[in-house]
């Protein structure tokens, strides 16, 4: 399957013309910010790349749960991100400051907006092909 993949995202600028497997320039993410993806070729694909300035960050599993380890003793903020998230940024940002030798628990209630969905061409078995 052959795409041509591009992001005009403030963090990123970049295109990849049309290309099967692994371009042959890989694509540095040197900024922090969310890097959205999009395919000219496949219109409702779409792909989101978050680029994180801190080395500290986890990715939630199915239940919800993100755990992260190592943290210095020290004031950090703790920020969630998904892409369909909807209200105000201060709803996900917290501030935290880590004891050594303790752990802290957040618990954060988001609101997630329901996905678009991209109509595609009629009479095409997508589900095999994507």
């Amino acid at each position: 399957m052959r795409h041509h993949v591009y992001s005009f995202s403030p963090a990123k600028h970049f295109e990849l013309p049309l290309y099967a497997g692994v371009p042959a320039q890989p694509v540095l993410f040197d900024k922090p910010g969310v890097v959205v993806l999009g395919c000219n070729i496949h219109d409702w694909m779409i792909g989101y790349i978050y680029v994180s300035e801190s080395p500290f960050f986890a990715k939630t599993d199915a239940s919800g749960t993100a755990t992260i380890v190592g943290l210095p003793p020290r004031a950090f903020f703790v920020r969630v991100w998904h892409p369909q998230l909807i209200g105000p940024e201060a709803d996900r940002r917290r501030e935290v400051t880590l004891a050594a030798g303790r752990s802290v628990e957040l618990r954060f209630a988001i609101a997630i907006a329901p996905p678009t969905r991209v109509r595609r061409a009629p009479g095409v078995d997508h589900a095999s092909h994507y």
